[in-house]
């Protein structure tokens, strides 16, 4: 078992934990669709020409939610989508093929309307991993890794009835984690703050 697969069991095993106090209520499971749009650039070389940039990933998965008491909830989010990133420097360009996993576990507070139809907040903890194929091969031959999985998740969800056994779920939040590349050749990316924009929808059914 990898470290991606080890997050992601410790994460549904909290999940899990956590709940069993709600086991009583009903759990709803929310497929989802919609769009990963990055925020901002990561630099390669301060002052130069040498960055990447992570353009729009598609983005599907599935929710796992659970009320915890009459405002608060528990949400267990995992996903995966497709894009590209782009290397650029100077005046040359490519364009990789990047691979995206999520696991997110939100907490999240009603702040206007009923249970039925309400406006919530969300705030959580994440993990967030790209698969490229020239980081991957940099990190599997020792000479270097992506830096930045643990994320913080930050946003709102607006929940719809349509029927006492469907609603409409729409989520906007910003997963928030530090970004980077370590090459060992000493070429080394500047950390910062990375803000993804996450924005799905998805039809939400009672277990």
């Amino acid at each position: 078992m990898n470290r991606r697969h080890t997050v992601l069991v410790a994460i549904l095993g909290l999940f899990l934990v956590t709940s069993r106090p709600a086991a009583a209520k009903s759990l709803e499971v929310t497929p989802f669709v919609g769009a990963m749009i990055p925020a901002n650039s990561l630099f390669l070389q301060d002052g130069g020409g040498t960055y990447i940039r992570f353009q729009t990933h598609t983005v599907y998965g599935l929710s796992l939610g659970c009320p915890m008491k009459d405002k608060i909830g528990l949400e267990l989010v995992l996903g995966t989508g497709t894009g590209k990133m782009e290397l650029v420097g100077g005046s040359t360009a490519f364009n990789l093929a990047s691979t995206l996993f999520m696991a997110d576990l939100r907490g999240r507070i009603r702040l206007l309307g009923n249970e039925q139809s309400h406006l919530a907040g969300v705030l959580g903890v994440g993990y967030t991993d790209f698969n490229i194929g020239i980081f991957d091969l940099a990190h599997e031959t020792g000479q270097g890794t992506y830096i930045g999985r643990l994320t913080g998740i930050a946003g709102a969800e607006i929940h719809g009835s349509i029927s006492d056994q469907m609603h409409l779920n729409i989520s906007i939040v910003d997963r928030i984690h530090e970004s980077g590349v370590g090459l060992n050749a000493g070429l080394t990316g500047s950390k910062k703050t990375q803000n993804d924009i996450v924005a799905t929808a998805g039809l939400s059914f009672p277990l």
